[in-house]
């Protein structure tokens, strides 16, 4: 009987999934808590860090959550290896479990994350995308956020496409697929280049974007029309000797033009309409601070 249930046990273990677990280290027994990034650690930072995890970064998803099997990891490992490999970029996914009461948390949680451990560190100005999923039953939420040189490559409308393109498999617990469809779009969109508009922008050495120095079109405007009406002050001013005419006969040569008859016709009238458009979209290509004080930027973030 014994034997039969050891081996019916056996079986049911074989066919369940099994979830990888994340393992962390105790920053306390690491050099600098295990920041090896060159933020400085102070008193206004440094419980973000200690209650940031310390992970191993070569392993590039966390599921605190459990939510994926080990061979569902190694296949999303796979693509983001050769994401990285293509663009010389990090990718991280982080699947924690936390109650929060502000999207700012779930930000902040992010960011501190990719910060705080070696994400991006071999790469130029710690590039990398990062893709929070928070499995909180009362509210799960998802974003991507956007580090280093990574910012330029996926601004505000491309993020915003692609949590819309994932938002049902995210949503549903689907994660594999749409895990790997996060990856594809970021894959995709690094080979088109930057964003239109956005080919001069720059990252700085905190990881901030910016955008260089041009003349409003506002204060554009008012500088044309200033030299434009100095330059017909000046040829007025030659002309002052001519006298101006203050009627149409005037013009005419005296008895040239005999006007027998004067009826007004309306013709026709036209009337121009149009429409203007906004945008209901935010975060148009700036960067948000971390408490590391470095920069990133993300999507507008789902609920579901």
């Amino acid at each position: 009987m014994k034997k039969i249930l050891l081996i019916i046990t056996l079986f049911c273990m074989s066919i369940l999934p099994v979830y990888a677990e994340v393992e962390t280290v105790d920053r306390n027994t690491l050099e600098n808590y295990g920041v090896n990034k060159k933020w400085n650690i102070t008193d206004h930072n440094k419980s973000n860090v200690m209650n940031t995890p310390k992970v191993d970064a070569s392993l590039k998803i966390y599921d605190f959550s459990e939510v994926l099997t080990e061979e569902e990891v190694q296949t999303l490992k796979e693509k983001i290896n050769s994401f990285i490999e293509k663009t010389n970029m990090d990718m991280v996914i982080v699947i924690p479990k936390f109650s929060y009461s502000s999207d700012q948390q779930n930000e902040d949680y992010a960011a501190d994350f990719y910060d705080y451990n070696d994400f991006g560190l071999d790469f130029e100005k710690y590039s990398g995308v990062l893709f929070l999923r928070n499995t909180y039953d009362d509210d799960p939420y998802f974003n991507i956020y956007t580090f280093g040189e990574a910012q330029l490559y996926f601004d505000y409308d491309r993020l915003e496409e692609t949590l819309d393109d994932v938002y049902d498999d995210i949503k549903s617990g689907n994660y594999l697929d749409g895990f790997s469809m996060f990856i594809d779009n970021m894959e995709r969109y690094y080979s088109l280049g930057f964003p239109k508009g956005k080919e001069k922008y720059y990252i700085d050495e905190n990881g901030i974007v910016k955008i260089p120095y041009t003349i409003p079109w506002i204060l554009s405007i008012a500088i044309s029309t200033i030299v434009t009406m100095i330059i017909v002050g000046i040829f007025i001013s030659k002309n002052k000797m001519v006298k101006k005419a203050t009627t149409a006969s005037e013009y005419l040569k005296k008895d040239s033009v005999n006007i027998t008859n004067k009826k007004d016709i309306f013709i026709t009238s036209h009337t121009t309409s149009y429409t203007t458009s906004s945008s209901s979209g935010s975060g148009g290509g700036g960067s948000s601070f971390g408490s590391s004080g470095g920069g990133h930027s993300s999507g507008g973030g789902r609920h579901g």
